[in-house]
């Protein structure tokens, strides 16, 4: 009988032995003249050796357990003990898909405590980093482990960044038994996905509220790297009942004759070049479509038109004055605005007085505004991208969409932001929408999206 020994080298598995009895699992690596799988590969690899009937030296997996500490698990709703049974049922590989404020952090500290492996917890931003590892601390004490945003201290627990994920899971990779993926959809597609083939921990729990459609790329990119949506909610589902109720508000609003003007002199030759694109190759999507007209001579500056166009639709006078309205009728409320650019939630801020929250704001003037908000010192917050995913604000009990840049998931998640149960809080969502332009093409777009994958969920289902 033959043998086989795993060990973790530089983001992969060394394979050393019989390594023909693993089939087309293992490939070598003439440069060091090791046989390799990726890291990620590792069940399988164990699975692959127990039915050859090799003898397995797993240098791997008797470090997860060195050293346990038991916790209890945090009691949860009985729709978060049904994701946790789906995660278990599908051995303990999947993607719990629950809407922003039902509780998929509370899920997964639960899954991490039953497990009890050294864990490992990737976060896409520096904010969400802070609230981890406060979260964490409160459940299983300290040490807790940081890396991100100035940090680097490993523990048996460990919360890291996505970006530090990847510069350097190639050495850290091997020291957990378990990863937690939150705002997986993020990993999807691009290359930062890389970092979860550089971790053989067979536990893999993602948490997003915006999954791929079903049979998607994304989707079957995740589904390898993390396994499949094991369980799934929605908004509707939840709102009234463990979510706070809502109210959805469409508002439309118009441009006024100059904005008009100059919004179809920049879209015009926009248009006419797209239509151009379009009789070339008639099932070409608009980034196709930009990439061809950016390849022509006048490109570049037919492109910043259409870009200036954008910007025009997505913020004109109506909508400012849209906003003094809705922050005057709702001052006892608390309440976060959401824009497509960062210029325009200083624009917003600048007229109302209200602190912005970017993604360069240190960490220190980030808690500070949270703090206040929390307090009631500080009646509203505005920001692009940043309130997006994971902060957590549950007495936010408003929200503005001034306009998006995202799309379906974006959306969802910024009406997630209020939606956290609190008392007796009824939540309220306004969305802003500028009538005959591209601003009202994206929100369609969006609608139908969203249409699409409820649609897509259910078949699945």
């Amino acid at each position: 009988m033959g043998s086989v020994r795993f060990s973790f080298d530089r983001g992969t598995l060394r394979v050393d032995g019989d390594v023909a009895s693993l089939g087309d699992l293992v490939r070598y690596d003439g440069r060091t003249g090791f046989h390799r799988a990726p890291a990620h590969r590792y069940p399988a690899l164990v699975r692959a050796a127990a039915g050859a009937g090799v003898t397995v030296t797993d240098e791997i997996a008797p470090a997860w357990n060195a050293v346990r500490h038991p916790v209890a698990p945090p009691s949860l709703r009985p729709y978060q003990e049904q994701a946790l049974a789906a995660f278990d049922t599908f051995g303990k590989r999947g993607i719990v898909a629950l809407p922003t404020g039902a509780g998929k952090t509370r899920v997964a500290c639960a899954a991490m405590a039953r497990a009890g492996e050294s864990t490992l917890v990737l976060v896409p931003t520096r904010v969400l980093l802070d609230q981890w590892v406060s979260t964490l601390r409160t459940h299983f004490g300290d040490p807790i482990g940081a890396v991100g945003d100035g940090m680097k201290n490993l523990a048996r627990i460990t919360a890291m960044t996505f970006e530090s994920a990847y510069r350097c899971l190639d050495r850290f990779g091997d020291g957990f038994g378990m990863v937690v993926v939150d705002e997986a959809h993020h990993f999807a597609g691009g290359i930062r996905a890389e970092a979860l083939e550089m971790c053989p921990a067979p536990i893999r729990l993602g948490l997003t509220a915006t999954p791929p459609l079903p049979g998607s790329l994304g989707a079957e990119r995740l589904r390898d790297l993390i396994g499949p949506v094991v369980f799934e909610m929605e908004i509707a589902d939840l709102a009234g009942k463990d979510l706070a109720p809502l109210e959805m508000v469409r508002i439309h609003v118009s441009l006024t004759p100059d904005e008009r003007r100059q919004y179809e002199a920049d879209m015009e030759r926009f248009t006419a070049l797209r239509r151009e694109v379009l009789r070339s190759n008639p099932d070409a999507d608009w980034l196709t479509c930009v990439r061809a007209i950016a390849r022509m001579p006048e490109g570049s500056a037919v492109l910043s038109a259409m870009y200036r166009a954008g910007a025009l639709a997505a913020f004109p006078s109506a909508k400012r004055t849209a906003v003094r309205e809705l922050l005057a009728r709702h001052r006892p409320d608390r309440t976060l605005l959401f824009t497509a650019t960062a210029h325009d939630a200083y624009s917003i801020a600048e007229e109302a007085l209200i602190p912005v929250i970017t993604a360069e704001a240190p960490r220190k003037e980030r808690d500070a505004i949270l703090a206040s908000f929390r307090d009631r010192r500080v009646r509203a917050v505005c920001s692009a991208r940043v309130l997006n995913e994971g902060v957590d604000v549950p007495e936010a009990n408003v929200a503005i969409i001034v306009a998006g840049a995202l799309g379906a998931r974006e959306h969802v998640q910024r009406i997630g932001r209020i939606l956290r149960p609190n008392e007796d809080k009824r939540a309220i969502a306004y969305e802003l929408v500028t009538m005959d332009t591209v601003d009202e093409a994206r929100t369609r777009a969006r609608r139908r999206r969203l249409a699409a994958g409820r649609s897509a969920a259910r078949h699945v289902a």
